[in-house]
């Protein structure tokens, strides 16, 4: 049991790696369609530290608001840092983690984002995420 735990946790940390690399490429060409992997009920919620309450979109107000950003952001890179990843169950995962947004050299933004994936037909998609302003 404990090899086959150790195999999802290693085949899920790649899922997750090259999702990291979709978002360089959409970063960098303004394709998101590398991140457009979530369930039909996926939603996000969003933390700001100057509102009183959270913010919800689900899957295509998120997309939609994802495309915008990617684009007024262009060029810019994301460091994803101090990873944590949690396994569920054999299907579902959950990592945390620090995103900083820079530009020209200057970090514009931080965020703490908690993301719950979930293995379906054998692809791995977001179920939500919760992300905090830091």
């Amino acid at each position: 049991m404990a090899d086959l735990f150790q195999t999802s946790i290693e085949q899920f940390s790649k899922a997750h790696d090259d999702f990291i690399e979709a978002w360089n490429v959409a970063m960098y060409s303004g394709d998101t369609a590398g991140l457009e992997i979530m369930t039909n009920n996926y939603y996000v919620t969003f933390f700001n530290s100057h509102v009183e309450r959270p913010e919800f979109f689900d899957r295509p107000e998120a997309i939609q608001g994802m495309r915008e950003s990617v684009e007024a952001l262009q060029g810019a890179k994301k460091r994803f840092e101090h990873r944590i990843i949690r396994q569920r169950d054999p299907n579902r995962f959950v990592v945390f983690y620090e995103m900083i947004i820079e530009k020209n050299g200057q970090e514009l933004t931080r965020f703490f984002t908690i993301e719950d994936w979930e293995e379906r037909n054998g692809r791995w998609l977001l179920n939500r995420e919760v992300t905090e302003h830091i």
